[in-house]
């Protein structure tokens, strides 16, 4: 038996559903017919639409949530390093070794072990481990561990399976961010530390994932993101073979993240690869539009500077334990603009990666320049990172509506690092979220996973406290309310991404994607928002994820 004409095709009863509209609306009862919202209100009024087939559902009382966005988020990454081995909460040497061996104790012996999250600022060392103690862990395997972002390091296995030697030349140092291994000051023998481009002198030898492969790290995400409340990402930096396994999950119907692709260009430097880059974006536009609700390309993604615990984030003035280091352009700074212009006038949205102040002015000025020598294209230009804006690139964001993608849980996971990179006065005001919403700045909340927690709950907590791993606040004044935390991983995140007419609050005609969580995040202790739970998720109208035990 159907539903009746018109009926809808399930009702959720008795909760509390916060539907981040612009009342800010809180219901008893939502009605759902196919993928979409048709009504919100009490439970009585709610309950009088149902049909003879309708679905009712009864809530207990529990809070309900839109579904969750995360607006600069590396899905397909995220899914392979969740297989690989994780080190973010590692605060020595020895537990990195530790799990290294673990893993080689199940892995056949030549098998590549991988693995991401360490950060020597947090180690008790305070420093790298080296090729020789990844040896003594793992004798019989070459091993390539990622710092949380930027850096790497590999065991002499991996460096002999990429041919390199004491005698290995430095990388190139006319290439832009051409980056470099580190060495013995005694002996001249690689130490397994890569930085910047020359990882890929590393990653190139790493066997290709196959397709199925990455199919499988794209399900293992979305189960994992679904589980933490997600129900969307911007995906920036997907090439064709990462494009495709999208495609291929969508396909048989089990992609249950919505996901908004951006074309990796991080590596077309201009002066370097414009032709080519040029080139791939006219191949992806000519191919037949499969654009849905769950999938659709959209930008590109470029890298405009490095990192901040890195020093190699483009600022004003040098770090304060390198005067001599004002940071990298990984895009020359006369090219850059020219590039936006034209990826503009293509009709695509730009995604540019921005952590230091001198960063973030270039990409501010050059949108600013494209918005106004092109107006009324559908594109959505957003500064990702967003770390230390003049005033100058807050007020030109206001006006032309530029959004700031801020990675709210560095503050949490990289405090500690932008500390010792910048100075704690500076520090403290990294990522201004209470000033970029004074101003009129449009904000999102990201994650940037892998690089820190996609879990969107410890992205609130960082927004409202400020707080680092080690227990360190940064600059109260900078902290935002509840609400606007849950903005950003909504209606917000939606806005950025140019889907707020379609999803980001539980409003009629919205699609279908809620969450049901154990606690009310607007009114807990900020430890209680961080430790959230997600009970069910809803994409669509139908369920995708539900907490068994």
């Amino acid at each position: 038996m159907g539903t009746s004409p018109g009926a809808p095709e399930r009702i959720l009863v008795n909760g509390r559903i916060v539907c981040v509209d612009p009342q800010f609306q809180i219901v008893e009862a939502v009605a759902i017919r196919g993928d979409r919202i048709l009504a919100t209100g009490p439970t009585g009024e709610i309950r009088a639409l149902a049909g003879s087939g309708t679905i009712i559902e009864d809530l207990g009382g529990a809070v309900v949530l839109p579904g969750l966005i995360d607006a600069h988020n590396h899905l397909l990454s995220t899914g392979q390093v969740l297989q690989q081995v994780t080190l973010y909460d590692c605060r020595s040497i020895s537990e990195i070794l530790n799990r290294v061996a673990a893993r080689a104790r199940t892995t056949p012996p030549g098998s590549w072990i991988i693995g991401r999250g360490w950060d020597e600022s947090l180690l008790a060392e305070g420093r790298h481990p080296t090729r020789w103690e990844l040896d003594r862990a793992a004798p019989d395997h070459p091993v390539v561990l990622h710092r949380v972002w930027n850096k790497l390091v590999a065991n002499s296995a991996a460096l002999a399976a990429a041919g390199i030697t004491r005698e290995t030349p430095d990388p190139p140092r006319d290439q832009r961010y051409s980056g470099s291994f580190e060495r013995d000051p005694a002996t001249g023998e690689p130490t397994g530390l890569f930085r910047d481009r020359a990882k890929s002198l590393i990653l190139d030898a790493i066997p290709a994932p196959t397709a199925d492969e990455l199919v499988a790290a794209v399900a293992t995400a979305c189960r994992a993101y679904n589980a933490v409340g997600l129900v969307g990402v911007a995906e920036p930096g997907l090439d064709d073979a990462g494009i495709a396994a999208f495609r291929t999950l969508r396909a048989r119907g089990e992609l249950t993240v919505r996901t908004l692709v951006l074309l990796g260009a991080w590596g077309y430097v201009p002066a370097e690869r414009e032709a080519e880059l040029k080139r791939w974006i006219a191949d992806v536009r000519s191919r037949p539009d499969e654009a849905d609700d769950l999938l659709r390309i959209d930008g590109v993604k470029i890298m405009l500077d490095g990192g901040i615990g890195d020093r190699t984030a483009r600022m004003d003035i040098p770090y304060v334990d390198e005067p001599d280091n004002v940071g990298q352009w990984v895009v020359d700074p006369e090219e850059y603009p020219h590039l936006v212009r034209w990826v503009h006038d293509l009709g695509y949205s730009i995604d540019t990666h921005t952590c230091g102040i001198a960063a973030q002015d270039l990409a501010v000025r050059a949108y600013a320049a494209a918005l106004e020598a092109a107006p009324g294209r559908r594109v959505h230009h957003r500064v990702h990172h967003a770390y230390f804006p003049s005033d100058d690139a807050i007020a030109l964001m206001a006006r032309h509506r530029i959004p700031a993608l801020v990675s709210n849980p560095f503050l949490v996971h990289l405090g500690e690092s932008f500390v010792a990179s910048v100075g704690p006065e500076r520090a403290a005001r990294a990522m201004p979220m209470a000033s970029y919403l004074r101003a009129g700045v449009p904000l999102a909340g990201t994650s940037d996973s892998p690089i820190a927690d996609f879990n969107p709950f410890v992205g609130m907590y960082a927004a409202v406290a400020r707080r680092t791993v080690t227990g360190r606040d940064l600059d109260p004044a900078e902290r935002i309310s509840r609400a606007d935390a849950l903005r950003s991983y909504t209606i917000w995140a939606a806005a950025a991404t140019g889907d707020a007419a379609t999803r980001g609050s539980i409003e009629p005609g919205k699609l279908a994607d809620l969450i049901v969580v154990d606690r009310d995040p607007l009114t807990v202790s900020d430890e209680a928002l961080r430790d959230t739970r997600v009970l069910r998720t809803m994409v669509g109208g139908r369920w995708v994820w539900e907490r068994t035990g």
